[in-house]
């Protein structure tokens, strides 16, 4: 029989399991089969330590994507994640961030996963690199669940990544230009072609634009 003094002791066993119950996943892209690779714009896999190549996984309850609440792995204990560099040829376009837990979400759950890289010599942060690429894809079925518990789940929906360059804002700048130029010759040549018209067609196209 439960009693009011068993209360706590069970609901600190129910908030122990809810916080040790976490997904975990393989952050890497070896154990997919046929390995796909992140590469350049001409096909080039990279490799060196000027690539970096982050996780992020989409929280239900911010609905934003963050590396906040991911812990990895390792012989030591765990560490939030960090960006990884890519391996060296023969291996270049290969990587791994090992095993990674989740903490907001439950193992045997689906996440939606987005893998970031750039490159650092254009900037340091992906979001200011004018290098960069990025895939979203749906991790299912996370590991951790029961005891032992399973094998973390693999990216089996990652197809690869291509770091492509990011116009800069002088170029978006001129674009818009060149695109205002354009529309404004454009009309130009319309009211001329319309001035050029008898006086009786100009009437009829006049009419024309007020209905």
């Amino acid at each position: 029989m439960i009693t009011y003094r068993m209360l706590p002791f069970l609901v600190g066993l129910l908030i122990g399991h809810v916080v040790t119950a976490q997904g975990t996943l393989d952050f890497s892209n070896l154990t997919i089969p046929g390995r796909p690779k992140i590469t350049l714009a001409d096909g080039t896999p990279i490799e060196g330590d000027q690539y970096l190549i982050d996780l992020l996984v989409k929280n239900p309850i911010t609905d934003e994507f963050t590396r906040a609440g991911l812990l990895r792995v390792t012989s030591q204990g765990e560490v939030p994640t960090t960006p990884v560099n890519p391996f060296p040829a023969p291996n270049a376009g290969l990587f791994r961030g090992g095993s990674i837990k989740v903490g907001f979400l439950a193992p045997s759950s689906d996440a939606t996963v987005r893998i970031i890289a750039w490159d650092t010599r254009t900037g340091d942060t992906y979001e200011s690199a004018s290098i960069r690429g990025a895939s979203t894809f749906l991790v299912q079925n996370l590991g951790g669940a029961g005891s032992p518990p399973t094998l973390p789940a693999i990216l089996y929906n990652f197809t690869g990544l291509i770091l492509v360059p990011e116009p800069g804002e002088w170029v978006l700048l001129a674009v818009g230009l060149g695109l205002g130029f354009v529309l404004h010759a454009t009309r130009w040549k319309s009211v001329q072609g319309e001035s050029e018209l008898p006086l009786e067609a100009q009437s009829r196209s006049n009419f024309r634009r007020r209905m």
